[in-house]
């Protein structure tokens, strides 16, 4: 059955005003909407913001053993956002709507997958004729999607669904906020991580310190306010980035230093809640790559936390939402597992489940191990470099290096690979050698 495949990453209902992302933002998002071209199946049809390479286009559909020619890729006229964003002017352009149609047509498009199910998508199914064979459509047109994407909206879920998640407070004012970080954390010798209610990434959040030292994994910065004067004044100060300049509340929780970060994905059908695989995020200081699956796995606290992120998940199920859902978590020093968020859509760990699923096999994840790095600068042969280094993915040994994004921006340094090795000790190899390749290869250029 093909489908839609849109590669909308970053929406007005994901993050707020999408004018806040910079220039250099927006192209890393373009290069990196390529991650989608993994869920291709034959006769589906997909919409990036950037036309990728030819040449990581055959790639793709070689690995995944579909016929490159029975796939359309369209990319909409460029909109206010610029090249990098699927907004919301350029999704719903009437010259594309009507190709769309037209493919939809003759492809015999009976899906639509889109990396975010926002309002827009919602208009695009009905305009497509694809609403009624959308599950949860319903949920999705009356604002599900915003709705189980706010971190708000998550802690009042979780508390529902009794899970264990980090101490915090949703705060819609400024002077909660200060009473809550100050009485329960700062004086208390604790940091506090302050989160804006729709963002990703950690590309929202800022931590708070009483002391010095601290450092911001999973946020943009720390702050140190070693006093009530110096949180005022932060509060003050970050108040209208915190709120997307007043428009929705700041989540706050209590942020755990040298914690690990893990994340695990479930799909919510008409039968049920279907674990898809678990991982651990890598933080540079904000996510820039995982591991799958995750190493804390076998923790004693694993399982229980499994069974707590499938409880959230039943009930959202039972809100009537269907899709992906990304859970993420820590590792606390004591190893105690805190969930502290979730993601109602498509997420950075999807392309690597269907990786592991349909290229790597039967082995993943019981024999082998995925380790993702993101924000990589390739040279122009990198497909000849992998394989003349003998690095290249084997799908007889089902071992190697693949080239999830293409580095294609014009600024370089957004390129993604992904490694599939017998374990953690080879793919540290792996990856070491690749440094080095990469290394070598910039030098010469």
């Amino acid at each position: 059955m093909a489908k839609l495949i849109i590669s909308n990453q970053r929406t007005e209902e994901m993050i707020g005003d999408l004018q806040i992302l910079s220039p250099e933002y927006r192209e890393y998002l373009g290069n990196q909407a390529q991650r989608m071209a993994w869920s291709l199946q034959e006769g589906d049809v997909l919409v990036l913001p950037v036309l990728p390479g030819e040449r990581f286009l055959n790639y793709v559909t070689d690995l995944l053993s579909i016929d490159r020619g029975t796939i359309e890729v369209v990319v909409p006229q460029t909109g206010r956002y610029g090249a990098g964003i699927l907004s919301r002017d350029r999704l719903m352009n009437e010259a594309l709507l009507r190709q769309l149609k037209r493919l939809v047509a003759s492809h015999g498009v009976r899906e639509i997958f889109p990396f975010h199910f926002d309002s827009t998508i919602a208009a695009i199914a009905k305009e497509l004729g694809l609403d009624a064979l959308t599950p949860g459509f319903g949920f999705l047109d009356q604002g599900g999607g915003k709705l189980l994407n706010s971190k708000a909206a998550f802690r009042a879920l979780a508390a529902g669904a009794g899970v264990a998640v980090p101490e915090g407070r949703v705060c819609a004012t400024q002077d909660e906020a200060e009473e809550f970080i100050w009485r329960e954390l700062l004086s208390q010798g604790r940091p506090a991580i302050l989160k804006q209610d729709f963002h990703v990434a950690g590309f929202g959040n800022e931590i708070i310190s009483p002391v010095p030292g601290v450092e911001p994994v999973g946020a943009l910065r720390t702050v140190l306010a070693t006093d009530r004067e110096e949180l005022t004044k932060y509060l003050a100060e970050r108040w209208y980035w915190l709120t997307d300049a007043d428009r929705s509340p700041v989540v706050v929780e209590r942020y755990f230093a040298d914690s690990l970060p893990l994340c695990v994905e479930f799909h919510l059908t008409g039968q049920g809640v279907e674990l898809a695989g678990h991982g651990a995020m890598r933080m540079q200081p904000v996510l820039n790559g995982h591991v799958w699956p995750a190493p804390a796995a076998g923790l004693p606290a694993f399982d229980p936390f499994l069974r707590e992120a499938h409880e959230l998940c039943t009930a959202v199920h039972a809100m009537g939402y269907r899709g992906i859902v990304s859970v993420d978590a820590i590792v606390t020093p004591a190893q105690r597992i805190l969930i502290n968020e979730f993601n109602c859509r498509v997420s950075g760990s999807t392309h690597a489940y269907h990786i592991g699923e349909r290229i790597v096999g039967a082995e993943f994840p019981d024999g082998r191990v995925l380790v993702e790095q993101r924000r990589c600068t390739f040279p122009s042969a990198v497909f000849e470099c992998l394989a003349d280094s003998g690095l290249a993915y084997d799908p007889v040994s089902r071992t190697g290096v693949l080239v999830t994004v293409e580095d294609s921006s014009a600024s370089g340094g957004y390129g993604e690979y992904c490694i599939a090795a017998e374990n953690t000790e080879q793919a540290e190899r792996m990856e070491q050698a690749l440094a080095g390749l990469l290394a070598q290869s910039e030098r010469a250029a």
